[in-house]
Order: C-alpha cells, then structure tokens, then sequence
C-alpha cells in the first residue's frame, strides 16, 4: 500500500507530542497509587490529596501535548503544506490584505480598455484591485468580488471567478490561459497568464524548438510571453533550488487542462491586448 502523503505530515508534526505520552508502566504505577489501599479512618482523605496532584499533572500532560497542535505555526505549517495555490490567496481574502500577492492596483493607472475603462475601480463590482504579475505592458489583474470570492483579469477582455479557493486544488501551478487577441503582437508574443503557490519561485514555458522562457522572482501570479511560432508545450513551476514542484501543458493535445492552438495566432495581422 502507498503511504498517505498527508498521514505522513500529520504523524511527523505530532511526533513531539507523542513524545510526551507516559508508558504504559507509567500508568500502571500511577493507577496503582490512586487505588484506595485500605478502609481506614481518614485514608480517604489522604489518598484524595494524593491524587490531586497526579491528576493535575496527568492534565497538564494532555494539555501540553493538544497544545503542541494548537499553536499557530504548527497548524500553520499543516495548512500551507496542502493549500497549494489557493493558500497564496486565502489571507487576502480572510481579510489580510498585507498578505496579498502582487501590489495594489494605483488610482493614476490605466485600467485595462476591457470590459469598461473603470471596471476595477468601481469597488461595487471589484474590490481591493490587485496587480499580481505583469510583463511588457501586460497585467495580470485580481480582485475581490461582490460575494467574497477571487477573480483575476487577463490583461482585460478575460475573466475569470473561483467563489471557493478549493476550487483551484492543492496543485502549486494553475495556468488560467492567454489574453483575449486574435493574433501575437508585433513582438510576436501572446501573454499566457497564471498563479502559483509561495513555494513557486521560478516559471518556465518549454517549446518545442529552442531554449525555455524563463521567469524568476514569482510572487503568486506570473505573465509569460508566449511564442507562438516556436509552438508553446509546457509550464513548468520550480522552487527556490530550480527544483520541479509541477507542471500543465499548454499545447493543443487531449490531455492538456488549458488546450492552446497556437498557430491560430500566425496569422497575418498583430495586435497588442492592453
């Protein structure tokens, strides 16, 4: 049978409190001492006083080892590890806005021209507009909803809501796909937009000719300027040590979550998603 990867954290965070657990031997002797020994006038008195401290010091005993669970960076510990990208997001949205991704959208920026010039700014329908990525004049916006729930802008045009951030599951990589246009920019990219978890350091975008795109320093969301004509395969997030934590195609194949036909974007014409 495989181990269960969540078992596994739980028994290794709970070890120092099992730690603390008397032996059976232990318990013997205690029980054995509160026992009534004997009828005699006043014994049970005594063994009551005797008791008293035995009992307070086998509650302090449970009590200090359930305490072990009820500190905040334990639990927090056990949170994190399962939160996947979600968990970038959940202290925002739990009222936390220092532990926001990405900066604050500013009252002098353009908002995108998409689906109305002053949509982000209109706390009504968005609040606490965020910029969470951005590369060569593309932003990836993310803001608060009505009802509480996350939703991100594509450069504008593309939306996207996640009322519950289980939604997005424990994967530390989410791809949310391109910019609404129709065809790659002058430059000859289209932006592919994404989140990823806090343990996500770096992203690459592999192709199926030439070297990867490489971006470093993510913080929760990322912008990739995608080449079409190099015909765009894989996203792939890497932590602190250029180690895999996961990855999600991207090309137009049956198993891929985002299916990109990239060579939609070749044709003639360009244009430039604000």
């Amino acid at each position: 049978m495989v181990p269960d990867p969540d078992d596994i954290l739980m028994r290794a965070l709970l070890a120092p409190a099992r730690a603390l657990e008397p032996t059976e031997m232990e318990v013997a002797g205690v029980l054995a001492r509160v026992r009534p020994a004997s009828r005699r006038p006043g014994a049970s008195r005594r063994a009551a006083r005797r008791r008293g401290p035995l009992f307070a010091g086998l509650a302090a005993l449970l009590l200090l080892a359930a305490g072990l669970w009820s500190v905040p960076a334990t639990r927090g510990a056990l949170e994190d590890a399962g939160a996947g990208v979600g968990g970038v997001f959940s202290g925002w949205l739990g009222g936390d806005a220092a532990d926001a991704p990405g900066r604050p959208l500013r009252s002098d920026e353009p908002a995108p021209a998409e689906p109305t010039p002053t949509f982000l700014y209109d706390h009504r329908f968005a609040k606490e507009p965020r910029v969470i990525a951005e590369a060569d004049g593309y932003k990836l916006y993310s803001y608060i909803g009505t009802a509480g729930g996350l939703n991100f802008l594509l450069g504008g045009g593309i939306g996207f809501g996640f009322e519950n951030l289980a939604e997005l599951g424990k994967a530390p990589l989410h791809v949310l796909g391109p910019a609404a246009m129709r065809h790659a920019d002058a430059a000859g990219h289209v932006p592919l937009f994404g989140i990823a978890a806090r343990s996500v350091k770096s992203i690459e975008l592999t192709y199926e000719s030439g070297p990867p795109l490489r971006v470093d320093g993510v913080d929760g969301g990322f912008v990739l300027l995608a080449e079409p004509a190099r015909g765009p395969r894989e996203v792939i997030a890497l932590d602190s040590h250029g180690d895999v934590l996961g990855r999600q195609s991207v090309d137009d194949s049956p198993g891929a979550k985002v299916r990109i036909d990239w060579q939609q974007y070749l044709s003639r014409g360009s244009t430039k998603a604000p």
